[in-house]
């Protein structure tokens, strides 16, 4: 079994496993800050145990900066490695005769999944071989088995089998349990915002991080902000258009909201939770850039969204009034290419022109008005028409209610430059959307 074994703070918390899952489903935690992860069979994903080695350092690096990692045979060979040799890789079968020059003092870190009885015991191990004048953990290899077992018991006997590669450990799967919440107790009250959002940005970051280990979205987050003076509390809701684990975009729609929010009395506690949901299957590599057009057009609607603003994309329908051949969807869709080539029975012909493709290319206004606005005598004589010839005629379902419309290009009082249409069946003039 190859182990990789990483070195955090000794305050980490077990849930900082999850963030581990990409690398391995068999990930370990043992206080104090111990994370043991199964490569065996996922190192060749990542391109080797060096480049495995050094993404997963990469990931720790972003919550503790004085991480420390190494991968051998063993889980207890690959702690004393890396407390001996940060970033260290033993070979296979190697594990014995890398640590055979390490001092006695390693004794303490040869402990793997389960911790030491009591340290005191290792260090009176260590403290009686130095009387000895052994000081290299090789060195003590050459006792029999029975003199560990007859002077330390199940400690002795359990460090001799290390250090002979014969004790067995084993790493199972980890099961995510742990509830997606991170709480904040801030030294010093808080009531600036750039602040606020520093340290909200710090549990969102270790919450995302463990949404991507446990291969999930976030749905919505709840940001609660306790207050010094009172026991008020602000509750913030965060519920992008699409659910993901991008935090550029909640940093953005939770500065939205607090902005919203009077900060005069202090914040001195924060809780932060996530509602997860099943991330699309959709995975092409664990380290590609997943940040495209389509995510960024869903981080718009997003923010709009919260603000409560009816918005979207553009969808075209198959209809002849302008006014009726669109639509708004929260989702962005592709427009479908125009053909003039028509199949029947195997045989194709085409047919020129096609009515669609030139609608599809004529000019439209930037701005439509839901409904055409009459413009009475007066208020048209005020128009001017920059054309005597209607630019387009459009004609719908003749076989129902034809209405008949003739479209103008003119320029309004203002100077705007508009458009008009006639409706030839009620003899009026509408005016119907701006251009830029």
């Amino acid at each position: 079994m190859r182990t990789l074994c990483l070195c955090l703070q000794q305050d980490a918390a077990p849930s900082v496993a999850e963030n581990f899952l990409t690398f391995s489903p068999r990930v370990h935690y043992r206080a104090p800050g111990l994370v043991f992860m199964d490569i065996t069979s996922t190192a060749k994903m990542f391109g080797g145990e060096h480049k495995l080695l050094e993404e997963a350092l990469h990931v720790s690096r972003e919550f503790f900066s004085d991480a420390m990692g190494a991968i051998s045979d063993t889980p207890w060979g690959a702690q004393a490695l890396a407390a001996e040799k940060p970033g260290s890789i033993s070979h296979p079968t190697q594990e014995v005769r890398d640590l055979s020059h390490a001092p006695l003092a390693r004794l303490h870190q040869l402990e793997g999944l389960i911790a030491w009885r009591s340290t005191h015991e290792v260090e009176d191990i260590v403290d009686f071989f130095h009387m000895l004048g052994i000081h290299r953990l090789g060195e003590i290899r050459s006792f029999q088995i029975d003199s560990f077992r007859e002077r330390w018991k199940d400690t002795g006997t359990l460090i001799w089998k290390r250090l002979h590669g014969m004790d067995k450990q084993v790493i199972s799967p980890l099961l995510p349990s742990e509830a997606l919440q991170d709480y904040v107790n801030l030294d010093f009250p808080v009531s600036l915002l750039p602040f606020l959002l520093h340290c909200l940005e710090r549990g969102l970051k270790r919450l995302m991080g463990r949404l991507q280990g446990r291969g999930e979205y976030a749905q919505k987050i709840l940001v609660q902000l306790f207050c010094e003076y009172s026991d008020r509390v602000h509750l913030v809701e965060l519920q992008p258009a699409s659910p993901g684990r991008n935090l550029e975009l909640f940093m953005k729609l939770l500065e939205n909201k607090l902005t919203e929010i009077n900060l005069d009395n202090p914040i001195k506690q924060i809780e932060i939770e996530v509602i997860p949901c099943p991330e699309k299957l959709q995975q092409l590599s664990f380290f590609e850039p997943r940040v495209s057009d389509q995510e960024k057009l869903a981080q718009l609607v997003s923010v709009f969204h919260q603000a409560e603003l009816t918005t979207g994309f553009l969808r075209p329908k198959d209809e002849i009034l302008p006014e009726e051949s669109w639509s708004v969807t929260p989702e962005f869709e592709e427009y479908e290419r125009v053909e003039d080539q028509i199949e029947v029975d195997g045989q194709s012909f085409q047919i020129r022109p096609a009515y669609s493709f030139t609608l599809s290319q004529a000019p439209r206004p930037s701005r439509l008005l839901k409904r055409p606005k009459t413009l009475s005598q007066r208020e048209l004589s005020k128009f001017q028409l920059l054309s005597q010839q209607p630019i387009e005629r459009l004609e719908d379902s003749w076989w129902e209610s034809s209405r008949g419309r003739d479209y103008y290009f003119a320029l309004s009082p203002r100077g705007q430059f508009v458009w008009l249409f006639y409706d030839r069946i009620e003899h009026q003039y509408f005016l119907h959307g701006y251009f830029d």
